[in-house]
């Protein structure tokens, strides 16, 4: 149909050229920006990603900048140690020179002297942007502190919940500083020492617990004839009971007599044992001085180690009615379990890096060493400064460091008592072992003095104290730099990967909104073409019109 009013031709030709239009727009300005997503708009999930990405990679930029400033302070901080190594080394010869007869100690005083100045300098020159870890300003001794730690940022890592955390290389200066204002540098004296431990230094103790016994007094000689008797009962660890009976030739048999006759106290030990029989293999006789011992020999497999004589009886005079076993025990005992004590001799302190162990046996488990570190005083005390200032604080950390050992440890006064954990250990008299030795600590030899105050012109000092002193600063001074080499190696991997991991960002943000410019120029061809044709279809509908108008004519 054709209309004059309406050109139908003409409204599809104008819409196919401003859909076009629109398609050439949006081409355009990705051909320009080289960006296929470029707000929100044009894809929100992608858009989100790659804004969020970018910012991680401008903190990322900054964690790289953080790392090359770390690795600055420890490329300062390293020639320091071993410069500091070196002058050691030659300030350790000297003193070796030092111990030859005929030799001017002046003359090598003042190259000490000397090689004190030059370590002083290292240590105060081993500065970057005002950051000094080999000269510090702690006013606590740094065996004091159970760290003096210094960071340097690493990483930024966000999680898959979307929260955000900065990491760090943690460096502990204390391991490091050479010379510290309140003391404890590696070139400082050293007062870690333990001194005697409280008292427990030195400890060397074995001890059993004693088997189960009653003691009977003899009451002297007796006969036993035709059917006379002695008898009773013998309860052995509470747990297997017997009755033993003794006639004239039970006493005969044991004595090789003829007459029943019993004259002494070893007499009756040796009736006592012939008439045990089968009671002899949990319990034996013991001849003491007028009398005669009954004691557990602890095998019933009972845990608990004890004799009990009752229900004694006899059928003859009431004199000698049973030889003294009639009138009870005159002393027993029953269920021992070793113990054993020190006394607490004074405060002492466990510093950092300092132990101090023991080796420990309890019963018939193999022995074990425990060690007790400072950080284990600190939770055992709630303190954080490792000192141990009274017995009840050495009750407490023993105990702490005990448990699940089998020993129980607590004070009285001044004393620190250990007893066996019946409830891990219940078995009593000999069974029951304690063992107890070799305290000792991991400090070996340390400096009581500082470098700065070497001077081996006073006959006082020691000059073989001051070569261990010295050997010991060196020791730890090669630690240190052994720990400063290990931050710097972790530094330079991770240097490398933060800048790999921002190469890696980078593309994956390309991926997801940068466009395919070969397809973007193809695709801006394409719809140029289209554009034209479009516009000659327009054309063409519009001259529709005057076709119309011609049929009027």
């Amino acid at each position: 149909m054709t209309s004059i009013l309406t050109n139908m031709a003409a409204m599809a030709a104008l819409q196919t050229l401003r859909m076009i239009g629109a398609n050439m727009a949006d081409t355009q300005r990705q051909v320009s920006s080289g960006l296929r997503v470029q707000t929100a708009a044009d894809n929100a999930a992608y858009w989100s990603i790659s804004t969020t990405m970018r910012s991680d990679n401008m903190a990322l930029s900054a964690v790289s900048d953080a790392l090359g400033l770390g690795a600055a302070k420890v490329d300062v901080a390293y020639p320091g140690m071993e410069s500091t190594i070196d002058v050691l080394s030659e300030f350790r010869a000297k003193l070796v020179a030092a111990k030859e007869d005929g030799l001017d100690r002046g003359k090598i005083q003042t190259e000490l002297d000397q090689l004190k100045d030059q370590l002083l300098s290292v240590a105060t020159s081993a500065s970057f942007n005002g950051v000094n870890w080999l000269n510090t300003d702690a006013p606590q001794n740094l065996w004091e502190l159970s760290s003096l730690p210094a960071s340097i940022t690493s990483s930024f890592i966000r999680s898959a919940d979307g929260s955000v955390r900065v990491g760090t290389t943690d460096i502990d200066i204390a391991d490091i500083s050479l010379f510290n204002v309140g003391g404890g540098g590696a070139l400082q004296k050293d007062i870690r020492s333990l001194g005697d431990i409280g008292g427990f230094r030195g400890s060397n103790v074995a001890t059993y617990g004693d088997p189960g016994y009653q003691d009977f007094d003899f009451t002297g000689a007796f006969t036993l004839s035709g059917t006379d008797t002695i008898s009773f009962n013998v309860l052995v660890d509470g747990s297997s009971s017997y009755t033993v009976t003794i006639d004239e030739a039970t006493i005969n048999a044991a004595l090789s007599k003829t007459d029943g006759t019993v004259s002494n106290d070893d007499d009756f030990a040796r009736v006592l044992r012939h008439a045990f029989g089968t009671v002899n293999d949990v319990a034996s006789v013991i001849l003491r001085f007028n009398g005669v011992r009954i004691q557990s020999v602890e095998t019933t497999g009972s845990s608990h180690s004890s004799i009990e004589i009752t229900g004694v009886t006899s059928n003859f005079g009431s004199g000698n009615f049973g030889a003294g076993l009639e009138n009870g025990a005159t002393s027993e005992l029953a269920d021992d379990y070793p113990q054993w004590s020190f006394n607490f001799s004074g405060p002492f302190n466990v510093y950092r890096d300092v132990e101090f162990s023991f080796d420990l046996q309890v019963g018939t488990d193999p022995a074990t060493t425990i060690t007790v570190t400072r950080d284990m005083v600190d939770t055992a005390l709630g303190t954080s400064d490792g000192k141990i200032s009274s017995a009840a604080d050495m009750a407490t950390l023993l105990d702490y460091v005990l448990d699940g050992k089998g020993l129980n440890v607590t004070a009285s006064g001044t004393s620190i008592l250990f007893d066996i954990d019946k409830t891990l250990y219940p078995d009593a008299g000999r069974r029951a072992f304690i063992q107890i030795g070799n305290v000792t600590d991991n400090l070996g030899p340390a400096p009581d003095f500082d470098i700065l105050d070497v001077d081996i012109t006073d006959p006082a000092n020691d000059l073989d104290n001051y070569l261990t002193g010295v050997d010991a600063m060196l020791q730890k001074v090669i630690s240190g730099a052994s720990a400063l080499g290990a931050v710097k190696t972790r530094i330079d991997m991770q240097t490398i990967f933060t800048q790999t991991l921002m190469d890696s960002i980078d593309k994956g943000i390309g991926r997801l909104i940068d466009d395919d410019m070969n397809e973007a120029s193809t695709r801006l061809k394409a719809l140029q073409t289209q554009e034209q044709l479009a516009i000659q279809s327009l054309s063409i509908a519009n001259a529709s019109a005057g076709n119309m108008i011609q049929l009027f004519q």
